[in-house]
């Protein structure tokens, strides 16, 4: 039997090689997998923040541009803006025309960078634009530019440091697994 081509040891190792090649690469997906998932709640947050951000401010100017309170409007774009993740506020009546804006406020057509080569002036920010309503009446507009980075920055932070975590426990976990097959290997000759 020892001249046999075929082993059934040799057959066990080649099948316990290939599981394991194939775990690596079902872990190594489902790494990406929840990487990529964490990526999507990220957005996600940030949508809903902003979102419910520019709705408060919409639903403050409301009653202000009904009075035409500009002293009031004012007041609240520079409050907008004096968040660190806004980059500034404007308020528009319902014609378009700028009632408010905050004190380093940009046009929309600068803060797109439409006067820009790729639109260069636009990238990490993040305008909104929200209907004020009366009564379901449209009166005006809130535009708020966030800064997408200021915005996503402790989320970041937390996301690439538990994926360098779950890196490490992969390496960790594939090298134990060596060491306990070294541990555990039986050496040819020695009878126990």
């Amino acid at each position: 039997m020892k001249n046999s081509p075929f082993s059934l040891r040799l057959f066990l190792k080649s099948i316990a090689i290939i599981l394991l090649v194939l775990m690596f690469i079902y872990i190594a997906q489902n790494s990406y997998v929840i990487s990529k998932g964490n990526e999507k709640i990220q957005s996600h947050q940030l949508e809903t923040l902003t979102k419910l951000l520019a709705s408060q401010a919409a639903h403050s100017a409301s009653e202000m541009i009904i009075n035409g309170d500009q002293e009031q409007l004012l007041s609240l774009t520079d409050q907008l803006a004096s968040e660190r993740l806004v980059f500034d506020a404007t308020i528009y009546d319902s014609e378009g025309v700028k009632l408010a804006s905050s004190e380093n406020a940009q046009s929309a057509r600068e803060i797109l960078g439409l006067d820009t080569p790729l639109a260069t002036a636009s990238i990490g920010r993040l305008q909104l634009v929200e209907p004020v309503l009366n009564e379901s009446n449209l009166i005006g507009y809130v535009r708020i530019t966030f800064e997408k980075g200021m915005v996503t920055a402790i989320s970041d932070h937390h996301y690439r440091k538990s994926d360098r975590y779950m890196y490490i426990m992969i390496v960790l976990s594939f090298i134990s697994g060596v060491l306990l097959t070294l541990v555990l290997r039986r050496h040819p000759g020695k009878i126990r």
